[in-house]
């Protein structure tokens, strides 16, 4: 299991609404996500066995929200 994380535009209901909806697409690919509202970069974090970075950035782009993969 590895974990993704990203910073991103989540910064409201409504963007979280088209994140979770956008993230509908690969499910069954992820264990769990979650995005802290709160912090600064709006983190998004995934627990995956098989996503790539650049497949939940760009779902998320697709929904009009901004993701940037964070580098640890």
């Amino acid at each position: 299991m590895k974990t993704l994380t990203f910073h991103t535009n989540i910064d409201c209901p409504l963007h979280l609404e088209k994140a979770v909806c956008g993230l509908e697409c690969l499910r069954g690919r992820f264990c769990q996500f979650s995005v802290d509202l709160m912090e600064a970069n709006h983190l998004l974090t995934i627990k995956t066995t098989s996503l790539e970075a650049h497949e939940v950035t760009a779902v998320l782009r697709q929904n009009g929200l901004h993701c940037v993969e964070t580098i640890r």
